[in-house]
């Protein structure tokens, strides 16, 4: 996601870099990234905006088990895929 034109609607870049206007959030799927310690970003919930890693995956459940911040004392949560994504930002958001 690029931008947010209205509440509902969205501009996407697609993997080969054209730009999708006008898309509504139920053309979207959410990415879970796959390798192991991958940086996730919350973003429905009372957690919505941290940033996290992923320490478990539980696709029979539908959700991942997020560590949120760098401290190795910081919450474990079960959080379902659809409230996280792949979170590519720089290290200083968590």
């Amino acid at each position: 996601i690029e931008d947010l034109l209205t509440p509902e609607t969205c501009v996407c870049r697609t993997d080969d870099g054209h730009l999708v206007e006008g898309l509504r959030e139920a053309s979207l799927e959410t990415v879970v990234p796959r390798g192991s310690s991958d940086r996730v970003m919350v973003v429905l919930g009372e957690h919505a905006g941290k940033v996290g890693r992923i320490l478990e995956r539980q696709p029979e459940r539908g959700r991942a088990l997020v560590q949120l911040g760098r401290d190795a004392a910081a919450p474990v949560l079960p959080l379902p895929y659809d409230c996280i994504c792949h979170y590519l930002g720089g290290g200083d958001d968590d």
